[in-house]
């Protein structure tokens, strides 16, 4: 491994653990759907919310586009969910709390995120999702320094020739103008953005709405 992704894996980490405290410092029980949940239990970075889990494991229910079978058979009591990537397939306000870590930006262009959003408002009542900020200097998912601060024209012209599974289909970076438009578009009573930064650098927001004003 080299220096530059060790740097990078402990970095991303370290971000990881400091969203699951914020999360925690406002969840005091209940149902909780995570949403954006990966079908593989292999790789150490992915699914961290449900691996590490803190209350009773039938509270949790987790919520992918992926086969989800290997992971139930991991975690029985938990319900695993495989859905099609638009309409979540429960009821309003199903659960006390929605946890989504870095998903958003991915589900598509601004109307498919605003969907996105509305259908976490709509099955919970509170909340928390979490995404990288645009301007932070490192593009996370391709690597890419100041890349992606240019129009998206040149920067998927870039990826398509360095990094071929990113595409204007499935990488949308937000910042806080962005994120502040898709919230008061959204069906959200209140919400709170908060800034996490390295270096000074805004490199990731993480997000509390809830339906209750």
């Amino acid at each position: 491994m080299s220096l530059l992704s060790a740097v990078k894996q402990k970095v991303m980490k370290n971000s990881r653990e400091n969203k699951l405290e914020q999360f925690y410092r406002r969840y005091h029980g209940g149902a909780v759907l995570d949403v954006g949940v990966s079908g593989s239990s292999r790789v150490e970075s992915e699914n961290i919310f449900l691996h590490s889990f803190r209350q009773d494991r039938s509270l949790y229910t987790a919520l992918g586009i992926e086969d989800l079978a290997e992971l139930s058979n991991i975690y029985p009591q938990s319900r695993f969910v495989t859905y099609d990537g638009k309409l979540f397939p429960f009821e309003d306000g199903e659960f006390e709390w929605v946890f989504s870590n870095a998903v958003i930006e991915h589900v598509g262009m601004y109307s498919d995120q605003l969907r996105f959003l509305n259908e976490m408002m709509r099955v919970g009542k509170n909340v928390f999702f979490t995404t990288p900020n645009r301007w932070f200097p490192v593009e996370s998912h391709t690597n890419a320094f100041f890349l992606h601060w240019m129009p998206s024209r040149i920067f998927f012209k870039w990826t398509a020739k360095n990094a071929p599974y990113w595409t204007k289909d499935n990488l949308n970076l937000l910042d806080h103008q962005l994120l502040s438009s898709l919230l008061s578009d959204s069906t959200a009573k209140r919400h709170e953005i908060i800034p996490n930064r390295l270096f000074g650098w805004i490199m990731t927001y993480s997000i509390f709405c809830s339906s209750k004003n």
